[in-house]
């Protein structure tokens, strides 16, 4: 032994001994290979073939089937597996002889070894798709492997030991502790006698990697090695004894430090790099072998989020959505997160939001009787401040994330916080740090676990983290090396120990504690230092999105009207719409990061949701219309927002009724509507407005003109002055409306995420002009029609001023032909602010204009809904948007995201024809006045209307409120009984009376319409979120 210590190696050398070693076990580990045929392909099209290993697929094309008929019977006992890898994503089952499944599980190039039923004759048929597990098309798919493995469970034992034990080593920072484990390893395998006759040694090295470049064939790999003697494997057992021995020693001198309590996982992404109909084949694949390791591993625990999930399941495949609910009612299985899918939080709106709890909740209250309170959300990219209490609402009042952790410049310092929102309220928040193995798809190892406890700040208030491990992002879940690996790892001096665990009871635990402790708060958002493009890639997507959650709120609230109106229509059942779009604001398709096929998807299904709302709309609005025709013809129009509209806008494709003296355009009729429309109601309207707006020009100069304000055009048409009359000051500081173009849009790392910090450098103004005309000229609406192109794009831009509005809106036409190109809307304003305001699902979010510290300066594009505001105490300036997100607020300039080109995931990412619309408007520095929040409803949702007939002015609100100013979110039939539902929110950040007039007795509910303790109709909390429940 004093001449072993005496020859010194470095760790490094050492850690390469041990990798030597690991490698020299694995070719001894078979004991032979037993091929399994034939083995019949059919394709999509029906045709068939045989195909043994090495045969590459008919096509690559659909789902491929292989059928093994010849029963398969595994011998008793261990050392014996199938391989199976059928060259694709694969669902594979084992039949008995009545066609039952009597095991399933996942192929892939991560899992290709199955522990099999023994004793009992199968068939198998798999199912498999030619693209691997991120999607990426295999464009000549092989049969590689189908067989049945014989193998020495001695060798793999000790080889999993001499693994764990190297990546040990080389995790530990005592370098004392990490030569001792070397060592360890070294003196056990000192007692080894593997055979090392050529004849034997040649053909078990020739199948290894390193020697298969090197070699030319000097040995051919072969299926059937010749054994390793008894003698031979009484060694590796004795080494086994050995090193399990020494390791006991080790774990006394240095004993483990931390706990991790570990549950599968199989992060599915909803879409991604692969369609949505691969996704429901990738949860089958993934349930499958979920629960066939269950039967295997009784210690084993996985979790899953996501009702959509379970409802595939329970659609595709009902035997197996059996299964799972056992495992689930057994305590194995987890269901998490209440949620009907993982969505970006960012963007939906309030209500949509909310339906993600509701539809999510209620599935598992009614699938599985289950009440989940955590909200999982591990891969979402940043959460609103809003987000507290929506999810409080909804009864969920705890949160898991890791996202957090990958912010790239500032670092949250709690892993264990409570997290304050936008209004006060507060929910637990726990994360968990694996950045450097894999995050939430945690490698089970040594280097994952000490990194996972490392990075837990927690440590004095709780004695374990959590971490989830397995095969992510489609990969099918947790393989059985990684479960078998865990009592190995748990024999290893120093590192944490780790234990098989639920979740969700652990944070409940950490939420009782949490009311005892010093727990850490952070107030406000959590902002992602990261994918701040996901606010802008994939902007039909965006649009449709928004249009889908405005017409779906207006489709409920126009059927309940009519029916507190005295209509008789059945309610629409709107639940398949609303699950529809909700999926689709999955975290990886609203955010616009998914593959071209994701949105030949998404796009069609919005349209249609927002189609069929639209329909629902009109037949209610018209059946109330109807009941009350006279003589004088106009228009009924909803008002389905919480402010009240004391002047509006009309415009339609279609003609408009006389009496309003409609103005023609190129896109149709218009009308200006100074008449005033109470919140939530509907009324006849007949008259226009007596205001006008003008267009003018003079040389180069264009003008636009109302009663609020004056705009002038330089000769680039860019807004050169905004002058407000009421106040008399000019709101720009510079040109506005700057189109300003990133030439260099190329992110390191995420092309269609991630907009690259610095890539101002890149910034040149579109200014080329093809044209400048004046294309409207009053009364009702002043326009001018501003043309421009750039390398293969082109831009028709409307800026118009209604007669009765101070906002100037820019309608927008982009045909968009550029790839690595970013384009934003720039207005630099007469206004000096330390802070903006941006508006977010429930309440605003206030963020710096300024960059002093590294947070401010990491937050150069924020998300916001309606409108960005900056204000002095009298007077402000608002940039509002119809359907786009993405803005930012420095020093005196407000921007705005319009489009990019990315060419990952997708290559055509926004390629195409755009229309949307923005808006700029002075104001009197109160960016809550009605005036704002009526111009912001406007502009991202217009009153809706139908032709209508009347004797004489009328109002129809069945529901009314006032006191507090109030963001209208439902009005919707109840999801128990005949009753209604109001949601508000508080819209100013203050507090004050409410009032609410409704039929019956209103009461106070939450999401859930369950009772509030104290029931009494109120909205209590600045940015408060309320619902009502009534009839």
């Amino acid at each position: 032994m004093k001449s072993y210590r005496d020859r010194q190696r470095n760790l490094e050398q050492l850690s390469r001994h041990m990798e030597v070693w690991a490698d020299e076990l694995g070719a001894f580990e078979t004991r032979a290979f037993q091929p399994l045929g034939p083995i019949r392909e059919v394709s999509p099209a029906g045709g068939e073939a045989v195909v043994a290993t090495g045969d590459g697929w008919a096509d690559r094309f659909g789902v491929h089937r292989f059928l093994l008929d010849g029963p398969v019977t595994l011998p008793e006992g261990p050392g014996v597996e199938l391989r199976l890898d059928f060259g694709g994503e694969t669902l594979i089952r084992l039949l008995d002889g009545e066609g039952r499944v009597i095991d399933s599980f996942a192929g892939n190039e991560r899992h290709k070894r199955f522990d099999a039923p023994r004793g009992v004759a199968f068939t198998i048929e798999a199912q498999s798709v030619a693209r691997g597990l991120f999607g990426v098309p295999n464009r000549l798919p092989v049969l590689r492997e189908a067989a049945v493995h014989f193998f020495h469970p001695e060798v793999r034992a000790l080889r999993r030991r001499i693994e764990v034990l190297r990546n040990t080593a080389d995790t530990v920072r005592d370098k004392a502790l990490a030569r001792a484990l070397f060592e360890a390893g070294e003196i056990a395998l000192a007692g080894l006698r593997l055979p090392t006759a050529t004849s034997e040694v040649g053909p078990r090295l020739a199948s290894r990697n390193w020697t298969l470049d090197i070699w030319e064939r000097s040995f051919e790999p072969t299926d059937q090695p010749a054994p390793v003697g008894e003698a031979a494997l009484a060694t590796v057992v004795a080494a086994t004894v050995k090193l399990d021995a020494l390791l006991a020693d080790l774990r006394r001198a240095y004993p483990k430090q931390g706990k991790v309590l570990a549950t599968g996982h199989a992060h599915i992404d909803y879409a991604w790099l692969w369609p949505q109909p691969e996704t429901v084949r990738k949860i089958n694949r993934t349930f499958a072998s979920v629960n066939s390791l269950m039967e295997k591993h009784p210690d084993f625990r996985f979790l899953q989020s996501s009702a959509l999930y379970y409802r595939h399941i329970e659609e595709e495949d009902p035997a197996l959505f059996e299964q799972v609910r056992a495992r689930i009612a057994e305590g194995r299985w987890e269901v998490i997160g209440g949620m009907w899918v993982e969505c970006d939080t960012n963007m939906p709106s309030a209500e949509a939001f909310l339906r993600q709890f509701i539809h999510g909740r209620r599935y598992f209250r009614d699938r599985f009787s289950i009440e989940s309170k955590v909200a999982w959300l591990p891969d979402t990219f940043g959460f609103t401040a809003a987000m507290p209490q929506i999810m409080l609402h909804a009864g969920v009042d705890k949160m898991v994330t890791i996202k957090v952790s990958w912010n790239e410049t500032n670092k949250l310092d709690d892993s264990l916080f409570h997290w304050q929102g936008n209004d006060g309220s507060r929910v637990l928040v726990h994360t968990f740090d694996a950045y450097d193995n894999d995050g939430y798809n945690m490698l089970m190892t040594p280097a994952a676990l000490q990194e996972v406890w490392d990075k837990h700040s927690a440590k004095d208030m709780t004695d374990a983290v959590i971490a989830s491990y397995g095969w992510g992002d489609g990969g099918g879940g947790p393989d059985p090396d990684q479960i078998e690996s865990i009592p190995i790892i748990n024999s290893m001096p120093a590192i944490p120990h780790i234990e098989h665990a639920a979740i969700e009871p652990y944070i409940e635990m950490l939420a009782e504690q949490a009311k005892s402790l010093a727990v850490p708060v952070w107030a406000g958002e959590l902002y992602l230092e990261y994918h701040r493009a996901t606010l802008t890639t994939q902007g039909r997507t965006k649009q449709l999105n928004r249009l889908a959650e405005y017409g779906l709120v207006a489709a409920e609230a126009a059927s309940v009207i009519d029916r507190l109106d005295g209509g008789d229509a059945a309610m629409p059942d709107l639940s398949a719409d609303w699950q529809m779009m909700l999926r689709n604001q999955f975290h990886d398709i609203l955010p616009g990061s998914s593959i071209r096929e994701v949105y030949e998807q998404t796009e069609p299904e919005l349209e249609a949701v927002v189609a069929r709302a639209a329909a629902v709309v009109t037949d209610r609005l018209s059946a109330m219309a109807a009941r009350r025709s006279g003589a004088d013809e106009g228009l009924l129009v909803a008002n389905l927002s919480g402010s009240s509209k004391s002047g509006f806008q009309i415009a339609s494709a279609d003609t408009l009724p006389a009496s309003l003296a409609p103005q023609a355009t190129e896109d149709g009729f218009v009308a200006a509507i100074d008449q005033s429309l109470s919140p939530l109601s509907l009324g006849f309207v007949s008259k226009p407005s007596a205001r006008t707006a003008k267009a003018s020009v003079e040389g180069d100069c264009f003008r636009l003109e109302n009663d609020f304000v004056t705009v002038r055009l330089d000769a680039h048409g860019r807004i050169e002055s905004l002058f407000d009359k009421a106040s008399g000051r000019e709101l720009m500081a510079g040109p506005g409306n700057r189109l300003l173009l990133y030439r260099n849009d190329l992110p390191r790392n995420f092309d269609a995420w991630d907009i690259e910090p610095g890539f101002e450098l890149g910034e040149e103004e579109w200014l080329s002009l093809d044209g400048m005309t004046i294309s409207a000229d009053g009364p009702h609406l002043a326009e001018i029609k501003i043309t421009r192109s750039h390398s293969a794009s082109r831009i028709v831009q409307r800026l118009r001023l209604w007669s009765n509005a101070p906002r100037l809106e820019i309608v927008t036409d982009l045909d968009w032909h550029d790839r690595r190109t970013y384009l934003r809307t720039a207005f630099p304003v007469t206004v000096h602010a330390d802070e903006a305001v941006y508006d977010q699902a429930v309440g605003v979010t206030r963020r710096p204009t300024h960059a002093n510290t590294s947070w401010q300066r990491a937050q150069f594009e924020g998300s916001a809904h309606r409108f960005v505001s900056m204000s002095e105490t009298d007077w402000g300036a608002a940039l509002l948007s119809a359907d786009k997100y993405g803005f930012s607020a420095r020093n005196n300039v407000l921007t705005l995201s319009l489009v990019r080109g990315p060419t990952y995931p997708d290559m055509l990412a926004d390629e195409g024809h755009h229309r949307f619309t923005y808006a700029i408007m002075p104001h009197d520095g109160r960016w809550w006045s009605e005036t704002v929040q009526a111009q912001a409803d406007l502009v991202a949702d217009p009153l809706r209307f139908v032709p209508a007939s009347s004797d004489g002015p009328y109002e129809i609100r069945p529901v009314t409120f006032a006191g507090q100013q109030a963001r209208f979110h439902a009005l919707k039939p109840s999801d128990e009984g005949e009753n209604y539902v109001l949601r508000l929110s508080e819209a100013a950040g203050r507090r004050g009376p409410f009032r609410l007039e409704a039929p019956g007795t209103p009461i106070a509910v939450d999401a859930m319409e369950e009772p509030l303790e104290n029931g009494r109709p109120a909205i209590e909390r600045p940015f408060g979120l309320s619902s009502f429940r009534f009839g």
